[in-house]
């Protein structure tokens, strides 16, 4: 089995590395319309607030801890006061 190699002059090795890992962070930063939203799907609602059940999340929706917004069939929560209800609630 023959074996293809590319040789690299130490600085160039190093400088390669330094492009891919700034691609790498560059890519892995969300866009600016996902950063500012202030509303998040029941997924990420329930990660923030540290829950696995669809119940308990309505619960807190339903006791005006949570506020939240729905079209159609889609229901998004609002950031903002998940954060404000953990915040109230921290011990």
């Amino acid at each position: 089995m023959k074996g293809k190699f590319i040789v690299f002059e130490t600085k160039a090795f190093y400088k390669l590395i330094e492009e891919v890992l700034q691609r790498v962070k560059k890519s892995d930063k969300p866009e600016k319309n996902q950063q500012s939203s202030d509303w998040v799907n029941a997924i990420e609602a329930k990660q923030l607030l540290g829950i696995k059940s669809n119940g308990k999340l309505r619960k807190l929706l339903y006791d005006n801890h949570i506020v939240a917004s729905q079209h159609g069939r889609t229901i998004l929560y609002s950031r903002k006061s998940i954060l404000n209800f953990l915040e109230k609630n921290k011990i």
